[in-house]
């Protein structure tokens, strides 16, 4: 018999495995039964719809995570967990759950915290619905920073850092067209509307042919591609960055 950690020996497992492992040998037996009318060409069987559990169990938090360990004979002190699982179609699971698609990593916000963001910080921001640089911009122009802060319960000059760095401009796409036709796309959640930024680069000035919805469209000399470009938004918020593709800018130190 497998000897499990002292962890799960002491604290139980953890909630989210419980459930896991609970609606896959739900789903297991689903596609048995699914298997067994196909084969045997039923016409009729059975399905499982609904499960209500009623456990005695103790409850407590390791590390952020909820554990659950079972209680023994005489353990009266255990509290009573109540499970109803019943069944759902794909559309509800797909409308409501996390949309976990993959971050660019040049643009993830390790990088936005300078690559010094701890796994707590990540998790305190995941909790509010913050898991990519987008999120954490759009959540500052709908709350602001103190409410942020608060809610995540960061500490407020770390939080500042990350939404400085995330509101830098960053390179997400370069067209090489030939000659002088290439284009550099920017985002720059900084960009204020009626008012386009001033960009310079091997010191001449960079032509903006786009710009809308915090993206800014490029087209650079052929000798200023990969340079380093100046971004003057205004009011002294300068940025720099590389017009090369995956290339996150920096804010300058006035």
């Amino acid at each position: 018999m497998t000897q499990m950690p002292p962890l799960l020996q002491d604290a139980g497992v953890p909630f989210d495995l419980f459930i896991q492992a609970l609606t896959e040998q739900l789903d297991k037996a689903q596609a048995s039964m699914a298997i067994k009318a196909r084969v045997g060409k039923l016409p009729l069987t059975f399905a499982v719809k609904d499960v209500s559990l009623d456990l005695r169990a103790f409850v407590q938090m390791v590390d952020d995570e909820v554990f659950l360990r079972p209680a023994g004979p005489g353990e009266t002190e255990a509290s009573s967990v109540k499970l109803s699982l019943t069944t759902i179609t794909k559309p509800m699971i797909e409308e409501n759950a996390v949309d976990y698609k993959a971050e660019d990593p040049k643009f993830s916000l390790r990088e936005a915290m300078g690559g010094s963001m701890s796994e707590d910080e990540q998790r305190r921001l995941a909790r509010i619905g913050v898991r990519t640089i987008t999120q954490l911009n759009e959540l500052k122009a709908t709350a602001g920073t103190d409410v942020i802060a608060r809610l995540s319960r960061m500490p407020v000059n770390r939080l500042q850092q990350a939404l400085m760095n995330a509101a830098a401009p960053r390179v997400t796409r370069v067209e090489h067209n030939g000659g002088e036709n290439s284009r550099v796309h920017l985002q720059a959640p900084n960009l204020r509307m009626n008012r386009l930024p001033r960009i310079f680069a091997a010191g001449q000035s960079v032509p903006v042919v786009e710009a809308q919805d915090g993206q800014i469209v490029l087209q650079p000399l052929a000798m200023q591609l990969g340079c380093e470009a100046e971004v003057d938004f205004g009011d002294g918020e300068v940025a720099r960055v590389h017009l090369r593709e995956g290339q996150l800018g920096t804010w300058s130190t006035p």
